[in-house]
């Protein structure tokens, strides 16, 4: 491959292995950057650490001839390695060694005129559009990647917006983005391959976009690649709070396209309120911190539904970057769940307010707030006088009505602070803090009256009685229950439809 012809040209040509070594130069080459033989190109070429650095408009032309199986390749770079020159690059590939041929253009920042030429002929999908949305250039490639059938001509000076219904759902989302981050590389998947995506801007008026297919994949790539887009749990590698890449089904777990995703910020489809629990782990994976985290937060998808997910991520270093990457599962439906069986547990199905059990954790947490802060409260007990002969005399049916027409008065009767719960059958509770005792009292009186006074449709007139006992020092749920109980039985035993208080 190292023949004459190729040292004797006037501009400098490099042959480079494929770690990145220089093999050998022609004179041209040794006049611009010295005996360089054995050093790294892209140390040589650009004085950086990486062979594809955030300062070059395309990625490093080795790795898309690797990645693509491609045998030439043609792009625009930024050399710094002599002041900032745009270079025209060739790059052809013979076994594991590459040739590259470097031509200088005229201009220290080439305008559309000067590149339309060398962008034409690229071997990956090329669109550049001017500062209104307006395509200006469009490769053959960019055409062939997606199976467009309209010709080049057919896109010029059209807005995007006119014609991006042509492009595939992936990408027709992404030209519009003002934040769509530039000389980052990002991934999407199309049809059997990766799309490696790239903006960069030309000058002041121009974007580019770079679209390159990676299509020679091994058994493992293509195993891995199939996984992750047939996966039914969501992918993602964020780095500084942008979405690098996602599959297919974190696309439709937040309502939208990869195209739209992409390089977006994170903190765009996170509910309000979850955003500080995100922020604090994108805080520590930026200091470098290595760690997998487990978080359920919500989201907020592209329609607008709010959607709760599992997440579980994990500190990698991707391009010189602390980053995250992280699968996302979508348990909405098991948060319904729970939240039916919470109020299963909790709430009496019947009436809608709390059941027994949850009456009981009420009162325990009343009982430890009393013993350490002084507080007071009582509780009032009542059932229905003489209710097994409305249910023997008209049904249970009748029976359930009368017991939802009775919650609603009661409701309606007492305030937001007080806890009112089925204790069971037709007996219920009423928790009340209280300053006075007396409020309890009056409280109690309220909605024994109402009551009376109320007439329920086929039976009538309807009577309750009333216990109410007052926390004591040392009591427990027991002990209260039981006086509250006991004044019950009293109210009962006195002739019913009376309110008595415990001693």
């Amino acid at each position: 491959m190292m023949n004459q012809w190729e040292y004797d040209k006037d501009y400098p040509v490099v042959f480079i292995d494929k770690d990145f070594n220089i093999l050998s130069l022609n004179r041209r080459a040794v006049q611009e950057y010295g005996e360089v033989v054995g050093e790294k190109c892209y140390r040589v070429f650009n004085g950086y650490e990486t062979p594809c650095d955030e300062n070059s408009p395309y990625v490093c032309p080795i790795k898309v001839l690797q990645n693509s199986g491609l045998r030439n390749f043609t792009g625009v770079y930024i050399f710094n390695r002599k002041g900032k020159k745009y270079i025209s690059l060739t790059v052809r590939k013979e076994g594991d060694i590459f040739c590259q041929e470097q031509v200088e253009l005229d201009k220290d920042r080439p305008d559309i005129v000067d590149i339309k030429s060398v962008l034409s002929n690229l071997y990956e999908g090329i669109i550049v559009l001017d500062q209104r949305g307006k395509v200006k250039i469009i490769n053959r490639k960019f055409l062939s990647i997606f199976r467009i059938r309209e010709s080049a001509d057919y896109f010029i000076e059209k807005d995007i917006n006119e014609v991006k219904h042509l492009f595939p759902e992936s990408i027709r989302d992404i030209f519009e983005r003002e934040e769509f981050p530039e000389n980052e590389e990002l991934v999407v998947h199309y049809s059997d391959k990766y799309l490696i995506i790239k903006k960069v801007s030309i000058n002041s008026c121009h974007k580019l976009w770079s679209f390159i297919e990676k299509k020679d994949v091994d058994l493992g790539d293509e195993i891995f690649r199939i996984l992750l887009e047939t996966t039914p749990v969501g992918i993602f590698l964020q780095c500084n709070g942008r979405f690098m890449y996602v599959n297919p089904t974190m696309s439709s777990i937040l309502e939208t396209t990869p195209g739209e995703l992409i390089g977006t910020n994170v903190y765009r489809y996170i509910y309000p309120d979850d955003r500080p629990k995100v922020s604090e782990v994108v805080r520590r994976r930026k200091k470098g911190e290595r760690f997998i985290e487990r978080y359920t937060i919500r989201v907020v998808t592209g329609t607008g539904k709010i959607r709760w997910v599992e997440i579980t991520s994990e500190t990698i270093m991707f391009k010189g970057k602390y980053c995250g990457i992280g699968s996302v599962i979508d348990i909405t439906d098991r948060k319904k769940l729970e939240e039916n069986l919470r109020k299963l547990a909790t709430v009496d199905q019947l009436t809608g307010i709390y059941n027994r059990y949850a009456f009981e954790k009420f009162l325990e947490e009343e009982i430890n707030r009393a013993e350490r802060y002084g507080s007071s409260f009582s509780i009032i007990m009542f059932d229905i006088d003489n209710f097994k002969d409305v249910n023997d005399m008209y049904g249970h049916q009748v029976g359930d009505r009368i017991l939802k027409e009775l919650v609603n008065i009661v409701r309606s009767s007492i305030r937001k602070s007080d806890i009112f719960a089925r204790w069971g059958g037709e007996e219920f509770m009423i928790l009340v803090p209280i300053k006075e005792k007396q409020d309890a009292y009056r409280i109690a009186e309220k909605i024994r009256e109402k009551i009376e006074k109320h007439r329920f449709d086929n039976v009538g007139k309807i009577t309750v009685s009333i216990g109410v006992s007052f926390y004591k020092k040392g009591d427990s749920i027991k002990t209260i229950i039981r006086r509250a109980d006991t004044a019950l039985y009293q109210a009962k035993k006195s002739g019913k439809n009376m309110t008595v208080v415990a001693d």
